[in-house]
C-alpha cells in the first residue's frame, strides 16, 4: 500500500530542486496518490503545493521537517497533518530560520578560511530560501570547486570537516511538542542515517516515543530490504506507527524517486491511516 504514499518530499522552499507546484506534478506522474510536502524548517510552500496537489487529484497532507537536537547530535522530525498557520509552529520556524542564517554565515566564513570559495557559494543561494549545507554543496559544484555534491561534503561540509558547523537546534522533546501544538503527528525521519550505535538508536527511538512521537519512517527512498526490516523492528519495539517517504530532493535521482518505496511491513500500523477514512480511494492499492 505504501507504493501510492509518499510523506517526505522537498521543494525549492528548502533544498529541493523543484518548485512546490512542479513537485506535485512530478509526484503525480510517478503514480503517487497521497503525499506530504516536508521542507526543512519552513511551511512557505504548503499553500502552493496544496493547490497543485488538488489540481492533480492528489491527497495532500501538509508537513514540515524540523531540525532537533538529541544528545548533542542532530535528528530530523517530520510533522504531518500540521496547521500551517499555527502560532506555535510559526514561532519555532522563525527561530530556526535565525539559527540557519547564523550557521550559513559561519559556513561561508569557514569555507573562505579553508581556501574554498565560500562567499561566492553563499551568493549562489537563492534569496528567501532556508539555507542548508546542500545549497553550499550545489554552489561549490557549480563553481567547479568540487566535482560533485558528495565531494563537497567529504572535503568541507561533512561532519568533522573544516566547514562543518554544529547548530544549536531545539531539543527533541520541544520539537515534538511544537508539532503536536500545531495539530500534527511527529514522525522520526530516516532513523538509520544517524551516526549512532545500535543501542543509542534504540534509546533515541524510546526518547522520541516518550516525548509524544507517533511514527517512525520505515519505507525510505534508497533503503535496502534489510534496512526496512531494521527500521520496522525499531518501530514495533517502541510501539510506533510506520511511515513511508522518498526524501526526494532531485527528480533525476532514481533511488529517491517518489513512490518507489518498499511496502510497509504488515505488522506495522501505517501512520497515514488517520487520513484514510476521508480519502479511502486515494489509498487503495
Amino acid at each position: 500500500m505504501s507504493a501510492g504514499v509518499d510523506l517526505h518530499l522537498h521543494s525549492t522552499c528548502s533544498d529541493g530542486l523543484l518548485e512546490p507546484a512542479a513537485l506535485m506534478a512530478f509526484v503525480a506522474s510517478c503514480g503517487v496518490r497521497a503525499c506530504a510536502l516536508t521542507d526543512h524548517d519552513t511551511t512557505a510552500g504548503l499553500a502552493t503545493a496544496a493547490a497543485a496537489a488538488r489540481a492533480h487529484g492528489l491527497v495532500f497532507i501538509p508537513g514540515i521537517e524540523l531540525s532537533a537536537r538529541w544528545h548533542a547530535g542532530t535528528v530530523h522530525v517530520l510533522g504531518l497533518g500540521i496547521d500551517g498557520d499555527s502560532r506555535a509552529l510559526a514561532t519555532a520556524v522563525a527561530a530556526l530560520a535565525a539559527l540557519r542564517a547564523v550557521r550559513a554565515a559561519e559556513i561561508r566564513a569557514r569555507l573562505d578560511r579553508a581556501g574554498a570559495p565560500g562567499s561566492a557559494a553563499f551568493a549562489h543561494i537563492p534569496p528567501g530560501v532556508v539555507p542548508t549545507r546542500m545549497h553550499f554543496a550545489r554552489a561549490l559544484a557549480a563553481l567547479g570547486a568540487v566535482p560533485d555534491l558528495q565531494a563537497a561534503f567529504r572535503r568541507w561540509l561533512g561532519h568533522g570537516r573544516a566547514a562543518h558547523v554544529a547548530a544549536g537546534w531545539p531539543e527533541l522533546a520541544a520539537t515534538v511538542e511544537v508539532i503536536r501544538a500545531a495539530g500534527g503527528v511527529a514522525v522520526l525521519a530516516h532513523p538509520l542515517r544517524y551516526r549512532l550505535s545500535a543501542g543509542q538508536r534504540r534509546e533515541l527511538v524510546r526518547a522520541f516515543k516518550s516525548a509524544g512521537g507517533t511514527g517512525l519512517e520505515v519505507a525510505i527512498g534508497g533503503a535496502a530490504p534489510r534496512q526496512v526490516e531494521a527500521a520496522a523492528g525499531l518501530a514495533l519495539r517502541a510501539g510506533l506507527e510506520g511511515s513511508a517517504g522518498s526524501d526526494c530532493h532531485d527528480p533525476a535521482l532514481p533511488w529517491h524517486r517518489p513512490g518507489r518505496l518498499a511496502k510497509l511491513p504488515q505488522a506495522l500500523v501505517p501512520v497515514w491511516n488517520r487520513w484514510l477514512s476521508t480519502n479511502r480511494a486515494a489509498f487503495e492499492a
